[in-house]
């Protein structure tokens, strides 16, 4: 099992609450979110392949998606491989997310949080933003390392205010100057940590800086690993008609190839 190191040294900008709650601290931690966010989904409009990778009965699972994103928050996930699951699809609009099995006649309603494969969540392919989701707020400033790289970063404390969010609450470093997200610690609503995920790796993708690798350590399963990678960037609009529900059973021939 590949082990990332993580070094924190804590300066939390109000010694005795931990949390920095002022309006004017309350801006800031949306403007650093919504930076962040930039680098995850940069255009409204695009499409791009997610591949999953992950070790199961030990053996190591690869899967593969094609992702359609529409106006941010809607986006269609055609299943490509396995070839047993080619041709399923997961449809998010607003916060209503569907998963469709081909060849069949109705979608099922499912949440965010459900489990994709290995230690992804649907709606860590479905929801690539966390404005919409979430309230930051501003906890203060760490050191992180990841990699053996350190990183100053922004730690903000996200609060999900919407159904569509994946999760309960995030602690999310951001990092300093880039505004590259760099680590996300998951929590159910219990408080029980979920997931820890690192951001290893950005790329340049259609003229822009992408998030390209997501890393995820499952705290639920033994601290396994699960790597989601992008590629393959389009920047186009997708047609109306793939964000539609009903539609779902007639897409199969324009949307998994």
């Amino acid at each position: 099992m590949m082990l990332l190191v993580v070094r924190q040294e804590s300066r939390a900008a109000d010694t005795s609450s931990n949390t920095i709650t002022d309006k004017s601290d309350t801006i800031k931690a949306s403007e650093i979110l919504k930076k962040a966010d930039e680098f995850r989904s940069p255009w409204p409009n695009f499409i791009m392949i997610a591949h999953l990778s992950f070790e199961k009965l030990n053996e190591e699972k690869q899967e593969v998606f094609r992702v359609f994103t529409r106006d941010y928050f809607k986006s269609l996930v055609s299943y490509i491989d396995p070839a047993k699951e080619r041709g399923n699809i997961l449809l998010m609009v607003d916060d209503n997310l569907w998963y469709y099995v081909n060849k069949t006649q109705y979608p099922i309603r499912i949440t965010p949080i459900q489990k994709l494969s290995g230690g992804a969540s649907y709606g860590d392919v479905t929801r690539l933003s966390w404005s919409r989701d979430y309230n930051a707020n501003m906890v203060g400033e760490q050191t992180v390392t990841v990699k053996e790289q350190s990183y100053e970063t922004w730690l903000l404390k996200l609060l999900a205010r919407s159904n569509s969010a994946t999760y309960h609450a995030i602690d999310l470093y951001i990092e300093k100057g880039t505004g590259y997200p760099r680590k996300a610690e998951l929590y159910l609503q219990s408080g029980k940590k979920m997931k820890t995920l690192y951001f290893t790796a950005y790329q340049t993708m259609a003229g822009r800086m992408m998030n390209t690798k997501i890393e995820f350590i499952d705290h639920l399963s033994s601290d396994n690993v699960t790597t989601l990678t992008f590629s393959k960037v389009q920047v186009k609009k997708s047609p109306d008609r793939f964000f539609l529900k009903s539609n779902l059973p007639s897409l199969n021939s324009e949307v998994v190839y």
